[in-house]
């Protein structure tokens, strides 16, 4: 049933499907077009677009023809719902149905062909089938017509591009093929009958009248492009034209003149006039072209017969021609007298060719009254107005064609019909005048010209040689000629030449008895006496000159040619510096003319124009007058001229051409021009400044001012002419800024041009100059800044300058689109407009981002471009719109380019805050989103600066305005402290994550609550459904050919991983597109796949300057991928721990277990995941590589070095050229080399100087190949050049704007090849120096392109340490068994390749200033990834790897120490410190840790012996505020864990500032580095020799005021941290204490001098802390639970209550110095008189607290837990039961310290009980009353109690084993503990009487046997216990006689 079911669907299917033919379809031939004309640069075509000519062949041929006609089975075939056309299928909507159907009435097109259209137009234009109106009627018709005319444009450009490339094409060409196969499959034919047609078509019944218009008016265009077709199918004898296709021509012509077609009823617009107009001189030139004038011509160059020659006509057909000739009308047509004249000249060149005797038919015609019927029509006039006409040079056609055409008629017409040089003659005029218009303009026809093999030229070149005859007594005609024949740079070196070398002059010559004639040649005449030259005053032919009479001017003058020669160059300037004639303006304005254009094209010319007259009168002074011309300035000339003009029209015009020459000059000759302008004034402009507000600088920002004679030229040249003296005045101050002067003048002429041309002009050219000005005055801003403080000035707050720039800038595509169909603009408007909007976008970009930071508050300009009430519309709302227009990818660069700087926070979020309106609606985001969909979407990126530009725009907007993407219509502004965060790069991740911790409690929210239909959609193989997200559609795309494009577009590979890496960055607000990104198909894969092959790269060898800038990108490409990979690591981490907490809340207390972190990471990573990618790289060898990969430096300062010293090679150059170096020449060294020279025989003066500048250049030179100075004076002199700083100016300041990588250089060379004019001086004087320039400007480039691999292989780095922090930070346990976490293999190997590159780095520092800034960000980075290796090593780290960092950092810090300091030297100091100070922590712990470290003495040596060595440098650091901590705890590490203090004394006694760090215990801005300078102390203080150091420097004043800040009765520390330690780790505590440091220094200085010695101190310690601190001191002996009544305040009480090791430690520290203390007997009696039994009290009381074992809150209090391996308890007296209950380690470190407390306390009472009874035994009696305080026997049994049982059970647990070493401290303190309580029980028993209990004796007795028993087999309690039984033996002597015991 289902099968049948199926069946019918489909034959149903298939019967709905009609079948039409194949030919109906099309191709757009737009897109082709394009294409096409993209290819024309190129001989060669793509692959691609040579098969699309094959396939398209019938289209070419058949042109329009292949649009059919209505028939009915197309009508037919769309009622069905799909239409198949060949491989094409159509699916019929009945709306498109419909209009499809009327346009195929209307414009009588097929049904399916109309259909296609119809759904075109409606996709192209986004219009909906609902919306169909007449408008959109209009808009198919025309989309109809653009079709048609692309197709025949398509035709014309095949031919074209076969013509340009046809001689130079190889075999095969698929162009020339294609054009070859069109003619010979009769085109011409095709054309004829079209063209035919077309001339007969009829008006369309159904057409309303706007279809008529349109309809007539594209018939016309259509008619113009099949006329191309022709004429270049008969061009350069494609095709040669037969009679019967000439006379079929010359018929239609006749029609067309005539009027018998339907032709001229089309002409109802001016616009279809034109065209009328245009076809008719098209198919005159096509029947000329046919004629073979060109042919003919050669015919009788070569003398061959007409029926020899090729001409393609026969006798008959000449005939048959003649007749259809003669049947023109001149009368009636004018049109006719043009081919009546070119069939005159044809005919008389054939009656002209040899044998013309047998043609005697066509001798009978005469040529003659043909040629008469012309000249009364006016031919030749006629012939003018088309070149005066803008109709041929304004369309897109062959013009250069016709104008040879019409160049190859008028050399034929010279040739034919003499042409005398009767200046009187109108046919003279006419002739010369049509030769400038054809040749002005159209190089390759002045090429011709100049190319003596041209016969076709030789005519005109003999009409030249005629008006040079008479030159100069008439200058008009030659000039004006030669000016329209120098048009490009080799004809305009032709045309100089050919004046420069003129053979003679022509003068008048009255003839009378005074002139010789020669009577063998009677024209030959001589001059007795000097002759002036008429016109050129002080120009003089000499007497005895001899020459020729050319003619007689009347009877009694004639013109002569004198021998005697001059440059004609020469006697024009002459002309021009008489200011007598300047009444003569025509002559004037063609020589300014002529000048202009040779300056203008060639700069070799206008160098020659300006230096070739310097010397060449002082050469030859011995004729005539000359010397009075020893030297003449052009510019001094031009400079005259102008400055004297006449305001009128052929004044502005004149000034105009003045000015375009000094602008060319300008670029030549900068100084010379600059100054003489700036000099004279020649606009007479001025500032109008404010006497109130002018600055020192002499510079305002006053209005412009300029003088009347200008003013009114501008308004002459605008009103009258074309604006060329505005234009040239704007190029003129465009060139001027480009100089850098900063004078009144250039600010003037700046101010005019953007206060008046820019804000009054509307004319597209002068807008585009002044923009072109505008971007030269941002630039100057930097260069210039006097000047550019007025221009930033008015740039900013003009609004009139705002404004102006707006009108240009904000319209829309909608608006451009509807320019293509308007009548009021051609395509040069709309071109011209296209480069004045683009330019006006880069102005606007460069003022954006120029003036960014110029001002805190947002600048007038600022609010403008963001403000919504922008007129017309608002910025970003055009430029949105403006990046549709595919018009012009010019256009959507720049607006691409304005939104990315629009979009940066700073800018557009803080104008958000206050207008709220900036927000783009819905529409404008969508549209902006499909434009950016379409860039992206291009299968082959047809424009890379496009997409480079929509990338940066997307990174932009991803970065700063992410709703874009949202697609929100309110803008969700983020804070910026939050977006500072996205923006983190290489800080510890600790850090990073609780800065984070705010936003991802919003974040959590964000994912937690994304609905199923946020979730990214997958097809069924994986990928992303491309209809939802079309932009991550095209971003996936290419990523998927991320290998294509690393090979092939790395710039567009760069910038697309840095939109991603925008995105990771900004990941809470882009949660949906990540998760889209990541589960399309191995999107990690590929966006890995090329780490291996960078990671594998071998810069083995010298890379040349693209493989370095390959290497760079490849580096870039790296660090983007490191960066995210380690955001997304981050990213999984963050989302983790949300879902666990998330589950923590949710889930009920009795639920299950919960999932752990790594199953929960585990279940968010699938196969190519970022976890299973790093694992890959840990397990093999590529995290290896890619760290030794990025940590190798080859940049070195060498390439820095070396172009330093190319520049001192190009300066001493410059100075020897310039005769210029008093710098230089004044320093000693060559004062010194001066002295050494004349010793020598060397005379003194300049010679010497110069010879010395040799000498230097030369030792500079072989310098920089590599041959060291010798001498010391020349190396003081190369020094010198290389601190000088005027590299400087050059440096490039980097910019991120938008994070190109071609941004990344050091030397702008670009603008110091610019400032240098490199380009001119092949030209000048300075020829030889250019080798010497160019090595400079090759080593700079080489410095660049160094810097911007290192720069990106430092990115790269600091990428890798990002990721591996984040790696480290989040790698558990469990995943580093896995191969999560690096290896200590991978750890091991790399430690030793980083310190070789470190070590390498270190040595590339060089001393030339400046020159290590980027040196130090790689060694800070270098070092930041060792010092992360070594602290990844979770053991300790091999002793050779150990001695290499320490030497390596050491030498490091050596380095430093002779550099100047910097932010940059401190950083890098700083990781160095902390390395040492990592790696000694590491040795030292394995030193410490109790595991015999197996080291042999040479090692052991070698570790003590480089730890040694850094002591010295490391004193040194400790001068440095930022240093000192670090370098005190490095030094105080090796002091401690690697030598004797005989060997470390001494040095740090030499190099040591130990004055310096006492000091720095008072200095408040180091208060957290007390702590460590106490630490550092109290380890000096340990040594006898330290001890006196320190008291010598004056410990004991600077103790005792760092103590006199402490409070009363509570250390400041405690304040700071009022940590309780229930709830942290002693690892978390950060309080530092100061207090008990302090004490510990002063206890270790008194023992460390011994009694002697330290009881000189002794009295001042008890004075200054345990009497003026007794406060502090009872606070730190107070029980917690039991305090006092005296002066403890409550605050102490409180903070008593709690417990922290910190105090436990303050507590120790003050006991020991009391301990100490005590042992002075007199000094305590007399100090401490007073306050004895107060301390003794306090310390019983501790001890009380200690006995009966104080607990934490709500804790039982009776052990606490074990530490590794066994356990100590704390004892209960109260509870004989040892109770255990859960403890921490924290527990048991509490009580270690306790117990510590506890021996301090009975060492002290002890003492006190020890000196009672001394004092007893000495008197013979126990004094009672004064005998010191002693604790209850409670009290000494319950710490009799706690020693035995912990030992007992201590030495029990580890019976069979050997304790720890920590356990056998804890023993022996607790075996002192009971010794001692012991003892002062046996002191009250025997003082008070007091006898034990009896039970507590048995109890005792029992515990001390357990405690023997458990004892034995431990030697190291042997001592102990033998001294514990021997008190025992005193208190309890009953227990003597226990068995066992004793």
């Amino acid at each position: 049933m289902a099968t049948t079911a199926t069946t019918n669907a489909a034959d149903q299917s298939s019967n709905s499907t009609k079948t039409v033919d194949s030919s109906l379809w099309w191709e757009p031939f737009s897109a082709f077009l394009t294409e096409l004309e993209s290819a024309s640069g190129s001989s060669d075509l793509p692959q691609s677009l040579e098969k699309k000519l094959k396939d398209n062949h019938a289209w070419f041929l058949d042109t329009i023809l292949h649009f059919k006609s209505p028939n009915q089975r197309s009508r037919e075939a769309l009622d069905s719902p799909r239409v198949k056309i060949g491989q094409h299928e159509l699916i019929v909507q009945p709306e498109f149905k419909d209009t499809a159907l009327k346009i195929s009435s209307i414009m009588c097109l097929d049904e399916v062909q109309s259909y296609i259209l119809v759904k075109r137009s409606m996709e192209r234009n986004d219009a909906a089938a609902s919306d169909i109106h007449p408008d959109i009627l209009n808009l198919v018709v025309l989309e109809y017509y653009i079709e048609r005319q692309c197709l025949l444009k398509c035709t014309r450009q095949i031919l074209m591009h076969a013509l340009y490339f046809g001689s130079q094409s190889e075999e095969g060409s698929a162009v020339l093929e294609e054009a070859h196969r069109l003619i010979s499959d009769g085109l011409e034919c095709k054309l004829l009958s079209i063209f035919q047609d077309l001339l007969s078509s009829d008006y369309p019944e159904q057409m309303d009248i706007d279809l008529y218009t349109l309809w007539a008016e594209e018939t016309l265009i259509e008619d113009n492009l099949i006329l191309d077709i022709l004429f270049l199918v008969y061009y350069e004898s494609y095709c040669t034209c037969d009679a019967k296709c000439w006379k079929r021509l010359c018929t239609l012509y006749q029609g067309i003149v005539n009027g018998s077609y339907n032709f001229q009823k089309l002409a109802i617009s001016t616009e279809a006039n034109r065209s009328i107009y245009h076809a008719k001189v098209q198919l005159l030139f096509i029947l000329i072209e046919a004629l073979n004038l060109e042919n003919l011509l050669q015919m009788i160059h070569d003398n061959t017969p007409f029926r020899q020659g090729t001409i393609a006509f026969s006798d008959v057909d000449v005939q048959q021609m003649d007749a259809l000739v003669s049947s023109f009308n001149v009368f009636e047509a004018k049109e006719a007298g043009p081919l009546i004249l070119a069939w005159a000249v044809f005919l008389c060149l054939i009656s002209s060719l040899p044998g013309k005797e047998e043609n005697n038919l066509l001798m009978e015609i005469d040529h003659i009254g043909y040629v008469r019927q012309a000249f009364q029509a006016s031919s030749l006039g006629y012939f003018l107005e088309i070149l005066q006409s803008d109709t041929l040079k304004d369309s897109d056609g062959p013009v250069a064609g016709y104008w040879s055409v019409l160049r190859t008629f008028i050399s034929a017409f010279i040739a034919s019909y003499e042409i005398s040089l009767q200046f009187g003659d109108d046919n003279l005029k006419l002739i010369l005048e049509i030769l400038c218009k054809i040749y002005r303009g159209e190089e390759s026809l002045c090429i011709q010209f100049w190319d003596r093999d041209s016969f076709i030229d030789g005519p005109v070149r003999c009409l030249l040689c005629n008006l040079e005859g008479e030159f100069p007594f008439r200058t008009i005609e030659l000039v004006r000629l030669l000016s329209a024949l120098c048009e490009g740079a080799w004809p305009s070196e032709c045309v100089f030449n050919f004046l420069d070398k003129s053979v003679g002059l022509s003068t008048p010559l009255e003839i009378s008895s005074d002139s010789a004639v020669d009577a063998v040649v009677p024209k030959i005449v001589e001059t007795r006496y000097p002759l002036q030259v008429a016109g050129i005053g002080g120009l003089i032919i000499p007497s005895k000159s001899r020459g020729q009479v050319m003619r007689m001017i009347d009877k009694k003058y004639a013109l002569v040619r004198w021998e005697y020669s001059e440059s004609g160059v020469l006697v024009l300037l002459l002309r021009l510096a008489q200011q007598q004639y300047a009444q003569n303006t025509e002559e004037l304005i063609v020589i300014l003319d002529l000048l202009s254009r040779l300056v203008t094209f060639n700069v070799a010319v206008c160098y020659s124009l300006m230096d070739a007259w310097n010397s060449f009168h002082d050469e030859e002074t011995g004729i005539g007058i000359r010397e009075k011309y020893v030297r003449i300035d052009v510019v001094e000339i031009i400079y005259a001229l102008v400055k004297n003009l006449p305001p009128s029209v052929n004044g502005a015009v004149m000034m105009s051409m003045g000015v375009t020459i000094l602008t060319k000059m300008l670029r030549c000759l900068p100084s010379h021009v600059a100054t003489m302008a700036l000099k004279g004034n020649i606009f007479d402009v001025a500032l109008r400044t404010n006497p109130f507000d002018v600055g020192p600088n002499s510079l305002s920002s006053g209005s412009w001012l300029l003088s009347g004679r200008l003013a009114k030229m501008l308004l002459i040249d605008c009103e009258q002419s074309d604006c060329s003296l505005t234009l040239s005045v704007l190029d003129f101050t465009m060139n001027l800024l480009e100089t850098g002067l900063e004078t009144d003048t250039i600010l003037a002429l700046t101010v005019f041009s953007l206060r008046y041309v820019l804000v009054n002009h509307e004319i597209v050219e002068i807008q585009g100059e002044v923009l072109e000005v505008m971007k030269k005055c941002i630039w100057s801003i930097s260069s210039c800044q006097k000047l550019g403080d007025v221009v930033r000035d008015i740039m900013l707050s003009d609004s009139s300058i705002h404004s102006a720039l707006f009108r240009i800038v904000c319209t829309t595509t909608p608006s451009l689109e509807k320019l293509y169909v308007s009548r009021l603009f051609d395509m040069l408007d709309i071109e011209g407009l296209h480069q004045a909007i683009s330019s006006g976008l880069d102005v606007l970009v460069s003022m954006v981002y120029a003036f960014l930071k110029d001002s805190p508050s947002l600048p007038v300009f600022h609010q403008a471009v963001l403000s919504p009430m922008t007129k017309p519309i608002p910025v970003i709302s055009a430029a949105i719109s403006l990046m549709s227009y595919f018009r012009d990818p010019k256009i959507q660069i720049g607006a691409a380019r304005l939104l990315s700087v629009l979009f940066i926070a700073d800018i557009s979020q803080s104008y958000t805050y206050s207008n709220p309106n900036l927000c783009l609606d819905d529409k404008q985001l969508a549209n902006f989103r499909k434009s950016i969909c379409n860039i992206l979407c291009e299968q082959s990126p047809w424009n890379e600066d496009l997409i480079l530009a929509t990338l940066k725009l997307l990174t932009s907007v991803a970065r700063n305005q992410f709703v874009l993407f949202l697609l929100k219509p309110v803008v969700l502004v983020l804070p910026k402290t939050i977006l500072d965060l996205m923006l983190w790069k290489s800080q510890r991740p600790t850090c990073f994550s609780n800065c984070y911790r705010r936003i991802w409690r919003v974040f959590n929210a964000q994912v937690h609550n994304v609905d199923s239909k946020h979730q990214p959609h997958k097809t069924e193989n994986g990928s992303l459904d491309s209809k939802e997200e079309p932009l991550l559609h095209a971003i996936l795309q290419y990523i998927r050919r991320s290998e294509g494009l690393f090979d092939r577009k790395m710039n567009i590979l760069l910038c697309l991983l840095s939109f991603l890496r925008a995105l990771w960055q900004g990941a809470p607000q882009f949660t949906k597109i990540l998760e889209q990104l990541k589960v399309s198909d191995k999107f990690w894969r590929h966006l890995t796949n090329s780490v291996r092959l960078i990671s594998q790269v071998n810069l083995s060898g010298k890379l040349t300057e693209k493989e370095l800038h390959n290497l760079a990108y490849e580096y870039q490409y790296l660090s983007n991928v490191l960066d995210i990979l380690g955001y997304e690591i981050f990213l999984q981490k963050k989302l983790m721990h949300a879902e666990v907490d998330l589950k923590r809340v949710s889930k009920s207390p009795t639920n299950g277990t919960e999932e752990t972190d790594d199953s929960l990471f585990a279940k968010n990573e699938g196969v190519g995941s970022p976890k299973e990618i790093i694992s890959t790289w840990c397990k093999s060898s590529i995290l290896s590589d890619l760290i030794k990969a990025c940590v190798s430096w080859e940049y070195g300062n060498s390439s820095h070095l070396r172009a330093k010293v190319a520049f001192g090679l190009f300066a001493v150059h410059a100075m020897v050229k310039l005769r210029d170096g008093d710098r230089l020449l004044k320093l000693p060294a060559f004062s010194e080399l001066l002295t050494r020279y004349k010793e020598r025989g060397y005379s003194g003066g300049q010679e010497l100087e110069n010879l010395i500048l040799s000498d230097l250049f030369y030792h500079i030179q072989g310098e920089l190949e590599g041959r060291q100075i010798d001498n010391r004076l020349f190396k003081e002199l190369l020094q010198f050049l290389l601190d000088s700083r005027f590299l400087d100016a050059y440096i490039h300041i980097k910019q991120d704007l938008f994070a190109d990588i071609n941004g990344i250089y050091l030397y702008d060379t670009v603008r110091l090849r610019a400032d240098l004019g490199l380009e001119m001086w092949e030209l000048s004087a300075w020829k030889e120096s250019k080798e010497v320039a160019e090595t400079m400007l090759l080593c700079l480039q080489e410095a660049n392109s160094r810097m911007l691999q290192s720069n990106s292989k430092l990115s790269a780095l600091r990428g890798l340490i990002t990721l591996l922090y984040m790696q480290e930070d989040n790698v558990s346990e469990n995943e580093a068994s896995i191969g999560l976490k690096i290896s200590e293999q991978i750890v091991s190997s790399c430690i030793d390749h980083i310190c070789r590159c470190l070590h390498a780095t270190l040595e590339s520092l060089t001393p030339i200033p400046n020159s290590n800034e980027d040196v130090f960000d790689i060694l800070t980075a270098q070092v930041e990834l060792l010092l992360l290796l070594v602290r990844s090593k979770s053991n300790s780290i091999p002793t050779p790897a150990c001695v290499l960092i320490l030497k390596t950092s050491g030498y490091g810090l050596k380095v430093f120490r002779s550099c100047r300091p910097s932010v940059a030297i401190g950083t890098a100091t700083r990781f160095l410190l902390m390395l040492i100070l990592s790696s000694v922590e590491l040795i030292h712990k394995d030193l410490h840790s109790g595991l015999k470290l197996e080291l042999d003495f040479e090692a052991a040596a070698e570790v003590s012996s480089s730890s040694l060595g850094l002591l010295p440098v490391l004193c040194d650091c400790i001068g440095h505020t930022d240093h000192c901590a670090l370098s005190l705890s490095a030094i105080n590490l090796i002091l401690k864990g690697f030598s004797t203090p005989a060997t470390w004394f001494p040095i740090i006694r030499e190099h040591l500032r130990l004055q310096h760090i006492i000091q720095n215990l008072q200095d408040v801005t180091l208060s957290k580095t007390v702590s460590v300078i106490l630490k550092f102390l109290l380890n000096l203080a340990r040594v006898r020799q330290g001890a006196e150091m320190l008291l010598n420097a004056g410990i004991l004043a600077s103790l005792k005021m760092l103590l006199s800040d402490l409070p009363d009765g509570e250390h400041f520390s405690v304040i700071q941290s009022e940590r309780i330690f229930s709830s942290t780790t002693d690892k978390t505590e950060k309080s530092e204490p100061i207090w008990g440091l302090s004490l510990a220094v002063l206890t270790a200085i008194i023992q460390s001098l011994g009694d002697s010695s330290a009881a000189s101190i002794v009295d001042y310690v008890m004075a200054c802390v345990l009497v003026e601190k007794a406060p502090v001191i009872s606070y730190y002996l107070s029980a917690p639970d039991f305090p006092t009544d005296g002066h403890e305040t409550k605050r102490a009480r409180a903070l008593k209550s709690n417990i922290s090791l910190s105090e436990l430690k303050e507590t120790q520290n003050t006991l020991a110095l009391i301990c100490v203390l005590a042992r002075y007997w007199n000094s305590w009696k007399k100090v401490l008189q007073n306050m004895e039994s107060q301390l003794r009290e306090k310390s019983i009381h501790l001890l009380a607290f200690i006995s009966r074992a104080t607990q934490r809150p709500g804790e039982s209090p009776k052990r606490c837990s074990s530490i590794v391996p066994s356990s100590l308890v704390l004892r209960d007296q109260s509870n004989g039961n040892a109770d255990t209950s859960p403890q921490t380690h924290l527990s048991d470190l509490i009580a270690i310290e306790m117990y510590k407390i506890a021996f301090l306390l009975l060492k002290f009472l002890c003492m006190q009980a020890e000196s009672a009874a001394r004092k007893a035994e000495e008197v013979g009696f126990v004094d009672v009353a004064h005998f010191p305080e002693l604790p209850m026997p409670d009290i000494l049994h319950g710490l009799q109690d706690q020693g035995i049982a912990v030992i007992t059970e201590l030495c029990e647990a580890n019976k069979m084993k050997q304790l720890a070493p920590e356990i056998k401290e804890v023993c022996l303190l607790l075996l002192q503990i009971t010794v001692m309580a012991l003892y002062l029980e046996f002191c009250v028993i025997q003082i008070c009487g007091i006898r034990p209990v009896l039970g507590h004796v048995e109890t005792f007795s029992k515990e001390f046997r357990l405690l023997i028993r458990a004892t034995e087999g431990h030697l190291f309690l042997k001592e102990p216990l033998r001294n514990l039984k021997q008190i025992v033996s005193f208190v309890y002597p009953e227990l003597i006689q226990a068995e066992g015991l004793f």
